[in-house]
């Protein structure tokens, strides 16, 4: 046998070896694999369903007054102004008295109220225009006490009263009365807390 035709075979043997081993595998590739449609979450567990009745109030409980009605006093006693100025007095004998001295307004100890349920509140002034009262009430936060307004109607019309508390005890009160007489030149009053 000659040399070219040995090598000829050697050649075919090969390719066929080749094509043998390497077209299953492209064919393969090709080859579109099927999707299982078949889910893997399970079930929805089976539960009880529960059913909540609507909440109903007692029969002897008062329903809560509107906000900007709480914590206000009633007490028509303290003129109304226009401004801090006309607010402020001849010192009284406890204006003219210095306060006792106090390391920070809101956080002195306070001896237990005897009544319970009793608070007090330092009305300061009242002011026909609210501005005039919001002024008033940052200031003395800004000098740490617990100051707020609130508005009510009254004879002399729609009036906003600056307030200082509660004080759990009468003698808080007064001792914040004075230092705020003192500072301001203004006759406060002091009322029960009515929240």
């Amino acid at each position: 046998m000659n040399s070219g035709l040995k090598q000829r075979l050697v050649g075919a043997i090969v390719l066929i070896a080749i094509g043998i081993l390497v077209v299953p595998s492209i064919l393969r590739d090709r080859q579109v694999e099927p999707v299982s449609t078949q889910t893997l979450i399970p079930d929805r567990p089976s539960r009880d369903t529960m059913v909540f009745e609507a909440p109903s109030a007692p029969d002897n409980i008062e329903p809560a007054p509107e906000p900007d009605t709480m914590f206000m006093p009633e007490d028509d006693s303290q003129p109304v102004v226009d401004s801090l100025e006309e607010a402020q007095s001849e010192p009284t004998e406890a204006q003219a008295d210095p306060p006792p001295e106090r390391s920070a307004p809101e956080s002195e100890a306070t001896e237990v109220n005897t009544d319970e349920g009793t608070a007090w509140v330092i009305q300061v002034a009242s002011f026909r225009d609210p501005d005039t009262a919001r002024a008033l009430r940052d200031r003395l936060q800004g000098e740490g006490y617990r100051a707020y307004v609130r508005s009510a109607s009254t004879d002399a019309g729609a009036v906003s009263r600056v307030f200082i508390g509660p004080k759990v005890s009468r003698s808080e009160a007064e001792s914040t009365k004075a230092a705020v007489d003192q500072a301001l030149k203004v006759d406060a009053l002091i009322l029960r807390f009515q929240p």
